[in-house]
Formats: C-alpha cells, structure tokens, sequence
C-alpha cells in the first residue's frame, strides 16, 4: 500500500473536539506530516466555504476544501482555491423545502456559495453561528430565493417536535436529496454531494489516487470515503452500529487526539510521544 500523500479530514466529530478545539497534539501531528512528509490536508466537511477557511486558519496549514458535504470541491493551489466541480441543489427543491420549513415553523437556513441566510437571527441561528464562526448574512431568505441565486445546502432546526414535522413534509415531497436528519436538525444536500465522488473528483484534478489517501471520519456520510481510501479511519466516537467496511480502523475518539495518534503510527518518528 502507497504511503498517504493526502490527508483527509472532516472536521465537527472529527478534527475538532467536542469543545470545537483542535488539540494540541493532533495540530503538530497533521503539521509534522505536511513538513516531513509533505502530506497534502482536504478538510471535508458539511460546513461551508467560510466557516471552513475558519477551521483552516486554526489548523494552520493550507487545505483543499470539500464542503457543503461534498456539493462544492475547491483544489488549494499558489494562487489561492480553484474551483473544481460544483453541484447546487435544484431551485424547484430549495423552494419545496423552504415552503416546508415554514408550515412546520421550523428555522430555516439556506446556504449559498460564500453566504449563510437565515429566517431569523434566533435562538436556532445563535447556536450555529457559535458552532461554526459564521455570522449570518443581513439578507433575507425571500431576497435570496427571488435571486435565483445556486443554494447548496438546506438546514432545519428546531424542537424535537417541529422537526419531526417538518421531517415529514419532506419526506412527502419525495425529493432526490441527501438528507441528514436528527432530533433538532436537518441538513439537505444534492443527490450529488458525496463526500466520496467529491475526494475523487479533486484527485483527479489536483493528481492523487484514493488509495494514496488516509481518511478520518465519525457518521455515515463518511462511510464510502473511508471504504475507499488506502486506509480509512473510523473516530472512536462514532456510533458502535456504525456500518463501515471491515479494512476501516477504529481510532480514540476526538476528545483523545484520534487523528493524532493515527498519524503517529502511519507516519512513524523518533520524535517524543508527548501527546
């Protein structure tokens, strides 16, 4: 098996721990690799464009954005991030959805490509401005949809109730969408936004295979990506029940440096072990 050239890394579960802070010891793992072994980063994630430039810049070192779960693919070079494939939700759904979001009452957010618009600046929007440092945009939702404008990522959120409301008017409407649904949140993507077609789509672009690829992950929506990477990692705070091929490794969870200790073991070093 290839040594990783490319290190991929989601980031809410993963990269960052329960408290949104990237550890100490995981930090100077991933920036060991990049001076020593010249590991190329991805953050993949279902964050958007802004909040991930965010996590970046916390990180320290430059990445390759797959965000929006995988709807927008961006290949970091000299000058800066090229776009490499993109891939919005229809107007007819986000339209569908929106007018959903409102009949249950549920808060409703719509991501366009470098902006966040939300129905209100309430409670539901505090809490995610707070998760990803992103401040929401002064726009409104019947501003951005009247524009016609790409929207590449739905999100619900609510009391359990309303949601599992709104849950069901979506469901109804029987679109062809990636949805990811919890007890206070849904989050809605293209059919099309993959995690796993993403990395693939920026291998070919940015020239490495998947098997030339070391992967971290916590949900099912990174599953496929960890499959079939050279060596697939699972964060050891995923769900037990999580279904993942059986080559995927299962590593501490977020909270106990799990990137970092993995790194160590696939990049060995003489280094000290001071995690």
């Amino acid at each position: 098996m290839p040594v990783p050239r490319i290190v991929a890394l989601d980031i809410d579960g993963t990269l960052i721990s329960s408290t949104k802070q990237i550890l100490d010891f995981t930090r100077s793992e991933i920036h060991r690799v990049v001076a020593e072994h010249g590991a190329r980063i991805v953050l993949v994630t279902a964050r958007g464009p802004e909040s991930t430039a965010v996590v970046e810049e916390r990180l320290g070192v430059p990445a390759s954005f797959v965000t929006y779960g995988g709807a927008l693919v961006q290949q970091r070079t000299a000058d800066g991030l090229r776009d490499v494939a993109e891939t919005p939700i229809p107007r007819d759904e986000v339209l569908a959805l929106a007018a959903a979001a409102r009949e249950a009452g549920a808060h409703l957010g719509l991501y366009a490509r470098d902006e966040w618009i939300v129905s209100d600046v309430d409670y539901w929007a505090l809490r995610e401005a707070r998760n990803t440092a992103v401040w929401p945009s002064e726009r409104t939702v019947d501003e951005l949809l009247a524009a016609d404008e790409p929207v590449f990522k739905v999100m619900l959120r609510g009391a359990a109730p309303v949601i599992a409301d709104a849950a069901a008017r979506a469901r109804g409407l029987a679109l062809p969408l990636f949805v990811h649904a919890g007890r206070e949140i849904i989050e809605v993507f293209s059919e099309g936004a993959v995690k796993l077609r993403a990395l693939a789509l920026l291998g070919a672009a940015a020239g490495f295979r998947l098997d030339e690829v070391i992967a971290f992950g916590d949900t099912e929506s990174d599953a496929a990506m960890l499959g079939a990477s050279g060596v697939g990692v699972l964060m050891g705070n995923a769900r037990p029940d999580l279904e993942v091929a059986p080559q995927v490794i299962r590593t501490l969870s977020n909270d106990e440096d799990g990137i970092g200790v993995m790194l160590r073991r696939q990049f060995p070093t003489a280094r000290p072990f001071r995690p």
